[in-house]
């Protein structure tokens, strides 16, 4: 792949009449597939999120149906032909599941609460047999204060337990702590098993149930630390691990993900003597953490497995089984004999996509999932090695041929530092023949995170591409999961040099003869929505000239209140809040001299609707020529997995309208034929 990374690009030098020509033929060029219809973006996902059951005897899956909220498809893997089975819900929306045995599900579900300036989703559990005929809510809440410290804010499987039937382990998270819980599958009773306080967790447990690893912070002189405890049975007495200590302050990862069968040995992921992290091996008696036992140079390893297909659960011998680096995409490393020959024959079978899989009995039946940022990710049983069967897509007639191209390039910042990205191109470019294109660069939420090169089930990267746009996700300093020198640079350089970044991406980009310097945007949701406010608040200094416009999706904009929200929390304080800081867009909203669209859902708490709200409000006192729309949509939560289709319909015809007529020279050559206008060509204020 690496070898490929930079085949799309050419050199710089590009002389001034072939750039002249370049433009010309631009204008001209038109994607060879249609481009990608809002009403197709804003349904619900086809299928998604598929698992199959301990038996390897049932498949389920999340599937979407227009008119209606998600249900849950089960499908038989002794007959695929079959009709599956499926149930909803006509007032909740289906989020996840899990198989807690072979014939019972842990369903996790969202409805909206109406409850004023905190209104929001609430969350669901509950217990459903494979064909729906039992559905079970173990989810009440039995705290009296419903704001209080006690209440309830999330559930998982902890452990299935695989030796034991009908009870499994299950985690309910409170702000108080989490407690984990006894429940019995067919009765719902729920007996406490263990319990944390508020600056405890627990880490791993064995097939038996026995909790062998929790987590405790603890501050002294303003320094917090993560204390690791270990014990070899629930009835065994904790103690402490000094070679595991974390100090929060000094941001370096040290996570466990397997305690050895015999008790030796601690399996990590860590960076703490690294860019990257890595996988090591913790010696209990000696608290010692030894050298890399798997590592990649240019990424971070992300996980690590163990047993065997012959012993899914390690129940007998726990042998690593696999490793998996975070890539562009995620690529594992296996040595159980039936995944290499399983991972060989589905590299074979679908070309050109990233896989995964989960085996079970020894290989009769594997779950598969093949993705690629222009192939919707779509689900498979593979049946004896020999049979393919496909389950579902996620987006069902659309495919390479009609969906644009991506690659992950690396690009140089002004400083010299080389920033990663993925790069998007329309269906059917060629960049010697058709010349630059209207770019729009759409930086990720987080910003503690980053994009890879699945297929965007935002479906914007498509939406744009389909439509003739180049489509740069860059990712910026401050992005995680791609090293801690990529990660710890964006520390307090919100809107500075994380936005530079932006900025840099897009000129490198007019430097390669593929972007038009004259076409270019910026549209990004969450943190993404901030960075389309600071390209806004830059555009009579630091950014001038550079963007036509800026449309931001439930931003947070303020500075001085995202500081403020995460101090709420001492914790996110001290990991993340104290990396808030740099050039406040919410200060210098004067500033705005391109067109700015934001659009934002009144029912999210995650970035507070406030930030919008404010943000109009001074845009109308201290900017009132400005071209700034602001539009609030009613019971939008801030996911996309709680939103209903009327919600993405909404704002996805709001930025293809801010497109068409309020971006400049954008605006000029771009049309959305059939496009329901919400929005005047001089925007309203």
């Amino acid at each position: 792949m690496f070898a490929k990374r930079l085949a799309l690009l050419v050199s710089t030098a590009i002389c001034v009449a072939a750039a002249a020509t370049s433009a010309v033929q631009a204008q001209n060029f038109k994607p060879t597939g249609p481009a990608l219809p809002v009403d197709v973006m804003s349904r619900d996902w086809g299928v998604w999120s598929a698992r199959i059951s301990p038996d390897g005897k049932h498949i389920a899956a999340l599937a979407g149906i227009p008119g209606q909220n998600p249900v849950i498809r089960v499908w038989s893997t002794d007959d695929m032909s079959k009709t599956p089975t499926q149930f909803g819900s006509k007032t909740m929306r289906f989020t996840g599941f899990q198989f807690m045995n072979n014939s019972k599900l842990l369903v996790f579900a969202n409805q909206p609460v109406a409850a004023g300036a905190n209104s929001n989703w609430q969350s669901k559990a509950a217990i459903a047999n494979l064909d729906g005929s039992s559905f079970l809510d173990i989810s009440q809440d039995d705290s009296t204060d419903a704001r209080g410290d006690d209440r309830i804010i999330g559930f998982s499987l902890f452990n299935r337990l695989p030796k034991e039937e009908n009870v499994v382990l299950m985690e309910i998270r409170r702000f108080s702590g989490t407690e984990i819980v006894r429940l019995n599958v067919n009765s719902g009773r729920q007996d406490r098993f263990a319990r944390t306080g508020e600056n405890e967790s627990f880490e791993w447990s064995d097939s038996d149930g026995n909790i062998k690893l929790k987590s405790q912070l603890r501050a002294a002189n303003g320094v917090y630390t993560q204390y690791v405890y270990f014990r070899e049975s629930n009835n065994s007495e904790w103690r402490e691990l000094p070679g595991l200590r974390l100090p929060l302050n000094d941001r370096f990862n040290i996570t466990p993900v397997h305690v050895s069968k015999d008790n030796k040995s601690i399996y990590v992921l860590t960076n703490r003597d690294s860019n990257f992290d890595v996988l090591a091996k913790y010696d209990l008696a000696t608290d010692t953490l030894g050298p890399p036992i798997a590592q990649n140079t240019e990424f971070d390893i992300s996980s690590a497995s163990f047993g065997s297909s012959a012993d899914e659960d390690a129940l007998t011998q726990d042998p690593l089984r696999t490793f998996c680096w975070a890539g562009p995409s995620t690529e594992c490393q296996y040595f159980d004999p039936i995944d290499k020959r399983i991972a060989n024959l589905l590299e074979r079978a679908l070309p050109g996509t990233n896989i995964s899989f989960g085996v079970r009995n020894s290989g009769a039946n594997v779950l598969v999932t093949a993705t690629a940022p222009n192939v919707p990710t779509t689900t498979y049983l593979l049946k004896n090695e020999r049979q393919l069967i496909k389950v579902g897509s996620v987006l069902d007639g659309w495919d390479r041929t009609n969906l644009g191209p991506a690659e992950w390039v690396y690009y140089p910042a002004r400083d010299g530092f080389q920033v990663p990205g993925i790069l998007y191109l329309p269906p059917g470019y060629k960049k010697e023949r058709d010349g630059r294109l209207p770019l729009v660069v759409m930086p990720h939420g987080g910003p503690w995170s980053r994009d890879n090169m699945d297929f965007d089930r935002s479906f914007w990267p498509q939406m744009f591409a389909t439509r003739g746009f180049a489509v740069l996700q860059p990712q910026y300093r401050g992005s995680d999961g791609l090293g801690k020198a990529l990660w710890k640079g964006g520390d307090n350089q919100w809107g500075a040099i994380m936005q530079d970044d932006k900025d840099d991406g897009a000129k490198w980009l007019v430097d390669q003869g593929i972007a038009d310097p004259d076409r270019m945007m910026m549209y990004g949701y969450s943190y993404g929505g901030f960075a389309a406010a600071a390209a806004a608040a830059r555009s009579s200094n630091r950014s001038a000239g550079l963007w036509q416009c800026a449309i931001s999706g439930a931003p947070a904009i303020d500075l001085q209140r995202i500081s403020t929200d995460w101090g709420e929390s001492r914790l996110q304080r001290v990991i993340q809040g104290v990396t808030v800081g740099g050039w406040d867009p919410m200060a210098n909203l004067d500033q705005v001299k391109i067109p700015w669209l934001v659009f934002h859902g009144d029912y999210d708490r995650q970035a507070d609707t406030i930030h919008s709200r404010t943000a109009a409000a001074r845009m109308r006192q201290v900017n009132p020529n400005a071209n700034f729309r602001y539009v609030e949509i009613p019971r939008m939560s801030h996911q996309l997995i709680q939103m209903y289709p009327e919600h993405k319909t909404q704002f996805l015809n709001l930025i293809l309208d801010w497109t068409a007529n309020n971006c400049g020279n954008i605006s000029d050559k771009f049309d959305e034929p059939g496009l329901k206008s919400t929005i005047t060509r001089r925007a309203s204020k």
